[in-house]
């Protein structure tokens, strides 16, 4: 580990540093759309980090940060080990490779929180780091089958043929997905029982047939529903889970698909008992065998909320990756 490539900066809402690398290969540092091996010796290369609900462009921050690398060794006998860097902070980020070759880190808050994990194989560093952040979960077994997913079914008549020509195809066909399409005024936990109806009946049909069903959910609720009409957000107003404005317990709102929307706080322990019960009331409705969680970066279509942003040094940091 050789971190005198470049003097150590720790100011206020400013942190960098830098490390040299083994070799010029890099593999990691998402989620962003580039090569599986990233050569540094061939140019400077910047890589931003904040998660944001944005189609996979190239050379653009992406739906999730993952600031951990691997970077293999070889020895005079071209045998290679391998070794990891997790830098473990939430705040915005750049990475810059360099040809050195060297990483640098410039984040805008937290602390140099960096594990170092030794290897010596590939297959080594990854189960170091997840020692760390913790075991993927199993998934299950039909998970891994074929799925058969788009917007703009618009009816559940169109979803029946789509469906019959795959089996009429003998085209391998295992879960069906629906998107925000389905849903009633794309409110969450509903489903538009005029262009959907029967909806339950055919998830069942599937699921004797031995295939599977995944609904998609997003985290934004309606916060404009009359009074008592919607039990997710009335639900959530009763138990306190949505986020609210600092220091008030105004619910902060902002706008996605069905409008003005409330955003649950799944730190508050609350939120999992809630969120358990608004997705089994669904359930006991349309069966559906998974959840496609989506716009959870979070997305939001207005910046900051509806008032907009703060104006401070947290929303206005003086450096911005």
């Amino acid at each position: 580990f050789d971190s005198s490539v470049s003097p150590l900066i720790f100011a206020d809402q400013f942190i960098k540093f830098s490390t040299r690398l083994s070799s010029s290969l890099v593999y990691g540092l998402g989620e962003h759309r580039q090569p599986l091996a990233m050569n540094v010796t061939e140019q400077w290369k910047k890589l931003t980090f904040w998660s944001r609900d944005f189609p996979p462009v190239q050379n653009t921050n992406l739906y999730g940060v993952h600031p951990f690398h691997l970077n293999p060794e070889f020895d005079k006998n071209e045998q290679v080990n391998f070794h990891g860097q997790f830098l473990l902070n939430s705040n915005g980020m750049d990475i810059d490779l360099q040809p050195l070759p060297a990483i640098t880190y410039t984040t805008i808050g937290g602390i140099i929180d960096l594990y170092i994990f030794t290897g010596p194989t590939a297959q080594d560093v990854i189960k170091q780091y997840w020692d760390i952040i913790g075991n993927p979960t199993m998934p299950p077994f039909w998970s891994l089958g074929f799925h058969l997913c788009r917007y703009g079914y618009n009816n559940i008549e169109n979803l029946l043929e789509t469906i019959q020509r795959m089996h009429d195809a003998d085209f391998p066909f295992d879960v069906q997905w629906t998107d925000i399409d389905t849903m009633s005024s794309y409110l969450d936990f509903t489903y538009d029982q005029k262009n959907f109806h029967d909806l339950a009946d055919l998830v069942r049909a599937l699921q004797s047939d031995g295939k599977h069903y995944v609904n998609i959910i997003d985290p934004g609720i309606s916060s404009v529903q009359p009074s008592g009409s919607y039990p997710p957000y009335d639900d959530g107003v009763k138990k306190g889970i949505f986020i609210t404005k600092f220091n008030s317990t105004e619910i902060i709102t902002g706008k996605v698909w069905p409008g003005v929307t409330a955003f649950p706080d799944f730190t508050n322990p609350n939120s999992i008992e809630w969120w358990t019960n608004v997705a089994s009331a669904y359930h006991d409705i349309v069966p559906f065998d998974g959840m496609w969680i989506d716009m959870n970066e979070p997305s939001n279509f207005v910046d900051g909320s509806m008032d907009g942003c703060t104006s401070n040094n947290l929303d206005n940091p003086p450096f911005v990756p």
